[in-house]
């Protein structure tokens, strides 16, 4: 969609006048909706958990009770411990340190790996 598009939709969203968005992760930043009340987030363990804490706060921001509903059917042993995490706790200090723990930091240089721990040792810093 256009810019003047997305605009237009969420504004209608807003006023009441659209009952349900369906939307890429675009929606996390900046959304403001306080009667929205539910989301739904399909293949919900292959987000970082950071991310998730961030969709899920974009509803509960009314009066009304709210739900978040995580769908996932994770196959690897990361996406079954996000899920786990993410019933376990709301609070975003924990989950972004999970993350990291889950996502290793990651080096963004031209032909190296962006996974694992960064060399510190070889640049003279130590842990």
């Amino acid at each position: 969609m256009k810019p003047a598009e997305k605009e237009q939709v969420m504004h209608q969203f807003k006023e009441n006048k659209l009952a349900v968005l369906v939307s890429t992760t675009v929606i996390e930043v900046g959304v403001n909706v306080p009667n929205a009340t539910t989301m739904v987030i399909y293949d919900a363990d292959r987000f970082g958990l950071s991310q998730l804490h961030q969709l899920r706060g974009r509803v509960g921001r009314g009066h009304k009770e709210s739900y978040c509903i995580l769908v996932a059917n994770p196959k690897s042993e990361t996406g079954i411990e996000r899920m786990k995490i993410m019933t376990e706790t709301v609070d975003g200090f924990v989950l972004s340190e999970k993350d990291l723990e889950l996502r290793e930091p990651q080096e963004i240089y031209l032909d190296r790996e962006q996974s694992g721990l960064p060399d510190f040792k070889s640049r003279g810093y130590y842990w």
